[in-house]
């Protein structure tokens, strides 16, 4: 946050005021006064200020907050810059790219997709495509956060809907990009970190309330399975020509809900979808569905984001306790899109069986029924959970015990301090490891021949990462079985040198005698200390720091490869409890 307020980009240039219009009126409705003020913001952080945009635009399902989002890259593609926009399930990208297309391709906008549906080939083009400056805008799910570095170079505005879906590690791989591109973010009900980060001013925040003409509060009822309850209300919505959706907490919940199903309703027609299902199905199950060939749709959460069809109002879910809040007020959000009376039935256990939190959890979501109250849902959250850490990877715990004052003062003495706590990484190749005259390679007894061996040691020398050299590892156990002492060794030695590499160890000396090892770490002495710190109290007590940089005590007299697995281990470790953020610094 501290390199993002130092960043300086040029102001992007407002598009001619008849093509401005002339995108405008492709909207079919009227600007909500909210959705006006948003926009207003966004226009002001992206045209009239020279620092990166970091907004979060928060509104209910409905209210309109992809228009916002729609005009903000419209501002930004007009002005020159590429667009990436997140979203958290295929379903929802699929979405956007569908209507992104129909707005921005008559201005000459390039829109394409990535996700898991999209073959190999085919993202290999879009990207090349996207590099070489011929596609402007790419939707995508987490695929768009594991691309190589390079293809984050021409990225100048990165659009993230529905926040409260993505866990820290996406969270911190996004915070890498902050620094130099802007950031507009979506949700309906943010989590209690966000919320907080907003209202302590670390970042912007819009608020669109107004609902849209003609929505109505969605009727909802929170009681334990009635299956009588159930019948009534599909037969309901059946009678009005409707249709419903009954969800689950997990996919093996499924033929259960089926089954019980079709002892009230012997014909009636369901439809299954879930994350699990191969993305041409899980399309296929979605259109068939919205075009009305089945009356049900029994599924998981894959629904909660993206899809909307005016037909389905209707919702029942089992087991609501097993369920966020913010997954239960998307859920909800689902229907009640088309100006007819929406009902949402939630089913629990006992109330005498739950936590504490999840009966405040339902008590909350009964008490915000009404319109334009996720922000407020989202505020109530916050109160059950605490704030979390700003920089740590909990977005939710307390600071109700030292208080909010308190907390700011230390939270900002600490930002003064993050820049000494940088890591100073290099290559594997450029890690020092003295013991060894050569490098240890795979033996002939695990693999035969020598081409094949050949390729196989230079692909753990050419590891770049931990993940790499598992990867390699788990083809030559695919064909080769378990490797043999000698070969794990080889393995090993490479792991400790991407491991090491990471953390900014220059150099691993081990001592079988004694059985210590030493890690040379080029940093200063905060990060030192942080890189023991942070470690659990029964794996710290091996660990001291040395004016070099880490000693790590493991068992006197070992053998060399003992030793080696202890030296992996204990870097693993210390890599695993490092604060996330600190990574990307």
């Amino acid at each position: 946050y501290l390199r993002r307020l130092q960043c300086v980009r040029e102001p992007y240039m407002p598009p001619p005021d008849e093509v401005y219009q002339r995108f405008n009126e492709l909207f079919p409705f009227k600007l909500t006064p909210d959705q006006a003020m948003a926009v207003s913001d966004c226009y002001e952080d992206l045209s009239q200020r020279d620092t990166p945009m970091d907004r979060i635009v928060v509104g209910d399902v409905g209210f309109g907050k992809t228009e916002v989002a729609m005009r903000a890259v419209f501002r930004v593609f007009a002005g020159g810059g590429q667009v990436f926009v997140l979203a958290p399930t295929t379903v929802l990208a699929k979405q956007h790219v569908a209507t992104m297309a129909a707005r921005l391709r008559p201005f000459g906008a390039s829109v394409e997709l990535l996700n898991r549906n999209v073959k190999e080939s085919e993202r290999t083009a879009v990207l090349k495509r996207w590099k070489d400056g011929e596609t402007q805008v790419v939707v995508g799910t987490h695929i768009l956060l594991n691309l190589k570095k390079e293809m984050y170079g021409n990225l100048k505005l990165l659009v993230i809907d529905e926040e409260q879906r993505f866990g820290v590690k996406h969270k911190d791989q996004i915070s890498a990009l902050k620094a130099s591109v802007d950031v507009l973010t979506l949700s309906a009900t943010p989590i209690p970190r966000t919320l907080h980060m907003a209202i302590a001013g670390f970042r912007d925040a819009s608020l669109v309330t107004t609902p849209p003409p003609e929505r109505r509060p969605i009727n909802t009822q929170l009681q334990m399975y009635n299956a009588r309850t159930v019948q009534e209300a599909i037969q309901a919505e059946l009678d009005r020509d409707g249709q419903i959706f009954y969800v689950v907490p997990k996919i093996q919940m499924m033929a259960g809900a089926l089954k019980r199903l079709q002892n009230i309703f012997p014909d009636l027609r369901v439809m299954e979808a879930h994350g699990q299902m191969k993305g041409e199905l899980l399309d296929a199950a979605m259109d068939d569905f919205a075009s009305g060939k089945a009356d049900v749709l029994l599924c998981t959460t894959i629904v909660e984001s993206g899809l909307d069809i005016p037909n389905v109002n209707t919702i029942i879910i089992e087991e609501v306790q097993q369920f966020g809040l913010a997954s239960l007020y998307q859920l909800r959000g689902r229907v009640g899109r088309a100006g007819r009376q929406a009902y949402a039935y939630m089913f629990h256990a006992e109330l005498a069986s739950m936590r504490d939190e999840a009966r405040e959890r339902l008590l909350a979501l009964e008490e915000c029924c009404g319109l334009g109250e996720g922000f407020k849902l989202a505020e109530r959250d916050m109160a059950i959970r605490g704030v979390g850490t700003i920089f740590g990877d909990k977005q939710s715990g307390e600071v109700d015990s030292i208080g909010a004052d308190l907390y700011l003062e230390l939270l900002y003495n600490q930002l003064e301090k993050i820049e000494k706590l940088r890591l100073n990484p290099l290559p594997p190749g450029d890690v020092l490891t003295p013991d060894f005259a050569t490098v240890p390679t795979l033996s002939v007894a695990y693999v035969a021949t020598d081409d094949a061996r050949c390729v196989a040691d230079e692909s753990l020398a050419g590891a770049r990462s931990n993940a790499e050299v598992d990867k390699v590892l788990s083809s030559l156990v695919a064909c080769f079985g378990d490797a043999d002492p000698r070969s794990l060794m080889a393995v090993n030695y490479h792991r400790m040198r991407t491991l090491a590499g990471e953390l900014g160890v220059t150099r691993v000396k081990i001592d079988e005698a004694s059985g210590t090892v030493d890690f040379d770490v080029n940093a200063e002495t905060e990060v030192k200390e942080m890189l023991v710190d942070n470690l659990d109290e029964m794996y710290r007590k091996d660990l001291t720091v040395t004016p070099g940089g880490i000693r790590v005590v493991a068992l006197a007299g070992a053998s060399i490869d003992v030793t080696l697995a202890q030296a992996v281990n204990a870097l693993r470790r210390i890599s695993d409890s490092l604060p996330s953020f600190i990574k990307f610094l």
